[in-house]
Protein backbone atom coordinates (compact mmCIF):
# COMPACT_ATOMS: atom_id res chain seq x y z
CA UNK A 1 0.00 0.00 0.00
CA UNK A 2 1.44 3.23 -1.07
CA UNK A 3 1.16 5.73 2.13
CA UNK A 4 1.59 9.59 1.73
CA UNK A 5 5.03 9.20 3.09
CA UNK A 6 6.12 7.12 -0.60
CA UNK A 7 6.56 10.68 -1.68
CA UNK A 8 9.72 11.53 -0.87
CA UNK A 9 8.93 15.44 0.56
CA UNK A 10 6.12 14.10 2.49
CA UNK A 11 8.45 11.46 4.12
CA UNK A 12 10.60 13.97 5.77
CA UNK A 13 7.69 15.86 7.65
CA UNK A 14 8.40 15.18 11.64
CA UNK A 15 5.69 12.75 12.99
CA UNK A 16 3.82 15.20 14.37
CA UNK A 17 3.09 17.11 11.37
CA UNK A 18 2.87 13.82 8.80
CA UNK A 19 -0.33 12.86 11.58
CA UNK A 20 -1.93 16.24 11.47
CA UNK A 21 -2.12 16.22 8.01
CA UNK A 22 -2.47 12.33 7.29
CA UNK A 23 -6.55 12.52 7.56
CA UNK A 24 -6.51 15.21 4.83
CA UNK A 25 -4.53 13.43 1.94
CA UNK A 26 -6.40 11.76 -0.92
CA UNK A 27 -5.52 9.07 -2.30
CA UNK A 28 -6.03 9.64 -6.40
CA UNK A 29 -5.25 6.97 -9.39
CA UNK A 30 -4.47 9.27 -12.42
CA UNK A 31 -3.93 8.01 -15.78
CA UNK A 32 -1.43 9.04 -18.44
CA UNK A 33 -3.07 12.24 -20.40
CA UNK A 34 -4.88 13.29 -17.59
CA UNK A 35 -4.99 16.90 -17.10
CA UNK A 36 -4.31 18.12 -14.03
CA UNK A 37 -5.10 22.24 -13.98
CA UNK A 38 -4.64 24.42 -17.06
CA UNK A 39 -2.59 27.33 -17.07
CA UNK A 40 -4.04 30.37 -15.06
CA UNK A 41 -6.77 28.02 -13.42
CA UNK A 42 -7.79 28.20 -9.64
CA UNK A 43 -7.08 25.34 -8.31
CA UNK A 44 -7.90 23.91 -5.32
CA UNK A 45 -5.55 20.67 -4.56
CA UNK A 46 -1.73 20.42 -4.98
CA UNK A 47 -0.58 16.63 -5.61
CA UNK A 48 2.20 14.32 -4.23
CA UNK A 49 2.90 12.12 -6.68
CA UNK A 50 3.53 8.59 -5.22
CA UNK A 51 4.15 6.46 -8.52
CA UNK A 52 2.55 8.72 -11.36
CA UNK A 53 4.42 10.75 -13.14
CA UNK A 54 3.41 14.64 -13.56
CA UNK A 55 4.86 16.93 -16.68
CA UNK A 56 5.12 20.90 -15.73
CA UNK A 57 3.99 21.96 -19.93
CA UNK A 58 3.94 25.04 -22.13
CA UNK A 59 2.22 26.00 -25.03
CA UNK A 60 4.04 26.03 -28.54
CA UNK A 61 2.44 28.37 -31.46
CA UNK A 62 2.14 25.67 -33.68
CA UNK A 63 -0.47 24.25 -31.13
CA UNK A 64 1.30 21.59 -29.69
CA UNK A 65 3.03 21.34 -26.05
CA UNK A 66 6.25 20.72 -24.10
CA UNK A 67 7.67 19.38 -21.47
CA UNK A 68 9.31 21.60 -18.65
CA UNK A 69 9.99 19.32 -16.23
CA UNK A 70 8.67 16.02 -15.11
CA UNK A 71 7.67 15.28 -11.44
CA UNK A 72 7.48 12.16 -9.65
CA UNK A 73 7.76 11.04 -5.69
CA UNK A 74 10.76 13.47 -4.90
CA UNK A 75 8.21 16.34 -5.23
CA UNK A 76 4.84 17.98 -5.61
CA UNK A 77 2.41 19.92 -8.23
CA UNK A 78 0.88 23.01 -7.61
CA UNK A 79 3.91 24.51 -5.48
CA UNK A 80 3.52 27.57 -7.86
CA UNK A 81 0.57 28.86 -6.34
CA UNK A 82 2.45 30.55 -3.35
CA UNK A 83 0.58 33.94 -3.81
CA UNK A 84 -2.48 32.89 -4.97
CA UNK A 85 -4.60 29.89 -6.45
CA UNK A 86 -3.74 30.11 -9.89
CA UNK A 87 -0.73 27.87 -11.75
CA UNK A 88 1.27 29.57 -14.78
CA UNK A 89 1.39 25.86 -16.53
CA UNK A 90 0.17 23.03 -17.26
CA UNK A 91 -0.03 20.09 -15.67
CA UNK A 92 -0.69 16.45 -17.16
CA UNK A 93 -0.39 13.04 -16.15
CA UNK A 94 3.29 11.80 -18.22
CA UNK A 95 2.87 8.30 -16.77
CA UNK A 96 0.16 6.54 -15.00
CA UNK A 97 0.33 5.89 -11.02
CA UNK A 98 -0.67 7.49 -7.71
CA UNK A 99 -0.85 10.44 -5.72
CA UNK A 100 -2.11 12.12 -2.89
CA UNK A 101 -3.62 15.35 -2.92
CA UNK A 102 -4.25 17.91 -0.24
CA UNK A 103 -6.34 20.88 -0.14
CA UNK A 104 -4.30 24.25 -1.53
CA UNK A 105 -5.85 26.47 1.13
CA UNK A 106 -4.07 23.87 4.04
CA UNK A 107 -0.68 23.55 2.29
CA UNK A 108 -0.38 27.37 2.19
CA UNK A 109 -1.35 27.84 5.49
CA UNK A 110 1.16 24.88 7.18
CA UNK A 111 4.01 26.60 4.63
CA UNK A 112 3.55 29.65 6.44
CA UNK A 113 3.39 28.29 9.62
CA UNK A 114 6.20 25.92 9.81
CA UNK A 115 9.95 26.97 9.29
CA UNK A 116 10.81 22.90 8.75
CA UNK A 117 8.27 22.46 5.77
CA UNK A 118 9.14 25.81 4.48
CA UNK A 119 12.51 24.36 4.01
CA UNK A 120 11.30 20.88 2.66
CA UNK A 121 9.39 22.67 0.13
CA UNK A 122 12.32 24.79 -0.59
CA UNK A 123 14.56 22.37 -0.82
CA UNK A 124 12.04 20.79 -3.25
CA UNK A 125 12.13 23.85 -5.63
CA UNK A 126 15.75 23.78 -5.89
CA UNK A 127 15.92 20.19 -7.28
CA UNK A 128 13.29 20.91 -9.33
CA UNK A 129 14.75 24.13 -10.87
CA UNK A 130 18.28 21.90 -11.18
CA UNK A 131 16.00 19.28 -13.31
CA UNK A 132 15.14 22.14 -15.95
CA UNK A 133 18.65 23.36 -16.06
CA UNK A 134 20.84 20.23 -16.35
CA UNK A 135 19.37 18.74 -20.01
CA UNK A 136 20.68 22.35 -21.34
CA UNK A 137 23.87 20.84 -20.06
CA UNK A 138 23.47 17.60 -21.02
CA UNK A 139 22.91 18.15 -24.43
CA UNK A 140 26.00 20.59 -24.88
CA UNK A 141 28.81 17.79 -23.31
CA UNK A 142 27.29 14.29 -23.46
CA UNK A 143 26.68 11.87 -26.22
CA UNK A 144 23.34 10.83 -27.29
CA UNK A 145 23.55 7.60 -25.32
CA UNK A 146 24.67 9.55 -22.19
CA UNK A 147 21.41 11.71 -22.57
CA UNK A 148 19.05 8.74 -22.78
CA UNK A 149 20.72 7.02 -19.44
CA UNK A 150 20.72 10.16 -17.48
CA UNK A 151 16.95 10.92 -18.54
CA UNK A 152 15.74 7.23 -17.56
CA UNK A 153 17.61 6.91 -14.79
CA UNK A 154 16.16 9.99 -13.30
CA UNK A 155 12.64 9.47 -15.03
CA UNK A 156 12.57 5.87 -12.80
CA UNK A 157 13.98 7.83 -9.70
CA UNK A 158 10.63 9.87 -10.19
CA UNK A 159 8.48 6.43 -9.39
CA UNK A 160 8.61 3.20 -7.83
CA UNK A 161 9.07 0.91 -10.83
CA UNK A 162 11.50 -0.27 -13.25
CA UNK A 163 9.60 0.11 -16.31
CA UNK A 164 8.13 3.27 -18.92
CA UNK A 165 5.25 2.68 -21.42
CA UNK A 166 6.78 5.00 -23.65
CA UNK A 167 7.78 5.19 -27.66
CA UNK A 168 10.96 5.97 -29.27
CA UNK A 169 9.92 8.81 -30.70
CA UNK A 170 8.34 10.22 -26.98
CA UNK A 171 11.71 9.62 -25.94
CA UNK A 172 13.17 11.90 -28.86
CA UNK A 173 10.92 14.50 -28.73
CA UNK A 174 12.11 14.89 -24.75
CA UNK A 175 15.65 14.85 -25.47
CA UNK A 176 15.23 17.01 -28.69
CA UNK A 177 17.15 14.29 -30.56
CA UNK A 178 16.74 12.40 -33.76
CA UNK A 179 14.31 8.87 -33.36
CA UNK A 180 17.37 6.93 -34.91
CA UNK A 181 19.79 7.96 -32.17
CA UNK A 182 17.34 6.96 -29.43
CA UNK A 183 16.86 3.26 -31.05
CA UNK A 184 20.41 3.00 -31.71
CA UNK A 185 21.31 4.05 -27.92
CA UNK A 186 18.67 2.05 -26.76
CA UNK A 187 19.60 -1.01 -29.03
CA UNK A 188 23.14 -0.84 -27.35
CA UNK A 189 22.27 -0.88 -24.08
CA UNK A 190 19.80 -4.01 -25.10
CA UNK A 191 22.69 -5.82 -26.86
CA UNK A 192 24.25 -5.29 -23.44
CA UNK A 193 21.72 -7.13 -21.16
CA UNK A 194 20.64 -3.89 -19.38
CA UNK A 195 17.59 -2.99 -20.41
CA UNK A 196 14.72 -4.65 -22.24
CA UNK A 197 12.68 -3.31 -24.60
CA UNK A 198 9.40 -4.65 -26.26
CA UNK A 199 6.12 -2.87 -27.85
CA UNK A 200 5.86 0.29 -25.94
CA UNK A 201 7.92 -0.52 -23.12
CA UNK A 202 11.02 -0.21 -21.91
CA UNK A 203 12.70 -2.24 -18.92
CA UNK A 204 15.72 -1.82 -16.96
CA UNK A 205 17.91 -5.05 -16.17
CA UNK A 206 20.87 -4.26 -14.28
CA UNK A 207 20.30 -0.90 -12.66
CA UNK A 208 23.84 -0.55 -11.26
CA UNK A 209 25.65 -1.17 -14.71
CA UNK A 210 23.44 1.70 -15.95
CA UNK A 211 24.08 4.00 -13.36
CA UNK A 212 27.71 3.47 -13.76
CA UNK A 213 27.31 4.51 -17.28
CA UNK A 214 25.59 7.85 -16.53
CA UNK A 215 27.35 11.28 -17.00
CA UNK A 216 27.82 13.47 -14.55
CA UNK A 217 24.83 14.99 -15.04
CA UNK A 218 22.49 12.65 -13.23
CA UNK A 219 25.46 12.41 -10.68
CA UNK A 220 24.38 16.22 -9.78
CA UNK A 221 21.46 15.39 -9.28
CA UNK A 222 21.77 12.60 -7.37
CA UNK A 223 24.56 12.75 -5.30
CA UNK A 224 24.21 9.10 -3.81
CA UNK A 225 24.67 8.06 -6.89
CA UNK A 226 28.41 9.10 -7.57
CA UNK A 227 31.16 6.97 -6.90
Amino acid sequence: MLSPASNLMIKQLNSDKYNKLLPSFQLVCLEAGQLIFRPHETIQFVYFPVSAIIAMQIDISDGSSADIVLIGREGMVGSGVMGGNQNFSRARVKFAGFAYKLPLSLFQSELAQDRAFLKIWMAATRQMILQIAMPTVCSSKHSNEQQFIRWLMNTLDKTQGHSLQITHQEIADTLGIRRESVTLAAGKLSHEGLIEITRGQLQVLDRPKLEARACECYRVMHPAAQH
